[in-house]
């Protein structure tokens, strides 16, 4: 679902009626369970030589809202399962500790992300990407949503990965293409639009390194105009250069991702 424990991504379209005028929309208190499914394309180059990856993972999470204040909801989730797999047969038990790992998270009734607290890493090592990819879950979106509109949204922060401190901007593109029906429910239709770039450096265990990279992404997001958020069908393709400053040596990475997040329960 996190998208290498980084995002949710963070991509159906169904024939439906058509919705008249604009309605208001808020992320509305309740519990539901959602699967999400993640495939992965990539391919790493050195020095000529190129090496191929896929992978595969799978994830059972459970949401839960409340109402915190006018302007805030309380969003506790629960990692309740995680699965993967490789092409390589390579191990991937390392995700089984995060199975039952929960986040409190604090975010607008749109889904604009406030905070996120889950296990600090003496607990469970590698976990803060993990926190941030759960706390920012759900899609942000606008107070009201009607068919044609559109807004761009624009977000920066920092993440750690393979040693480097790396800066991310990302600029997403909405646009409401009109209502649907997913799984028997009365759905908006929003598809966004994301490019984002990264810049970064840090220590491996190869020394020190430095990264910059870019990567887009089309999907489709689907909530009903109750305030449910019913799920995404995604897709992202990333292009990195990592260099290693002792030797200069460069490595290239490519991949292609695709995910899809529904509601179960």
């Amino acid at each position: 679902m996190f998208a290498g424990a980084r995002r949710f991504a963070v991509v159906l379209s169904f024939a439906g009626p058509a919705v008249a005028g604009a309605q208001g929309f808020e992320y509305a208190p309740g519990t539901a369970q959602y699967r999400v499914l993640q495939n992965s394309k990539a391919a790493q180059e050195v020095m000529g030589q190129k090496q191929e990856i896929e992978s595969q993972s799978t994830q059972l999470v459970t949401v839960k809202l409340t109402r915190a204040a006018k302007d805030t909801v309380a969003m506790n989730i629960t990692l309740d399962t995680i699965y993967a797999s490789n092409n390589m047969g390579m191990p991937t038990n390392a995700v089984d500790k995060f199975n039952g790992m929960k986040v409190a998270a604090k975010i607008s009734p749109t889904g604009t992300f406030y905070s996120a607290l889950g296990p600090d890493e003496k607990t469970l090592p590698n976990s803060s990407d993990m926190t941030n990819a759960m706390g920012t879950f759900l899609p942000r979106l606008r107070a009201t949503l009607q068919r044609g509109a559109t807004w761009t949204d624009t977000t920066t922060g920092k993440v750690s990965q393979g040693g480097m401190e790396i800066d991310r901007k990302t600029v997403s593109h909405f646009t409401v293409e009109g209502d649907t029906t997913v799984a028997s429910v009365k759905a908006w239709k929003i598809v966004r639009r994301d490019s984002t770039t990264m810049t970064g450096s840090g220590n491996s265990p190869n020394g020190p390194m430095t990264m910059e990279g870019t990567t887009k992404g089309l999907g489709s997001i689907f909530v009903s105009p109750t305030g449910q958020f019913i799920g995404v069908d995604a897709s992202e393709d990333a292009s990195l250069k990592i260099v290693l400053s002792a030797n200069g040596m460069e490595i290239g990475v490519t991949q292609s991702a695709t995910t899809k997040v529904e509601k179960v329960k």
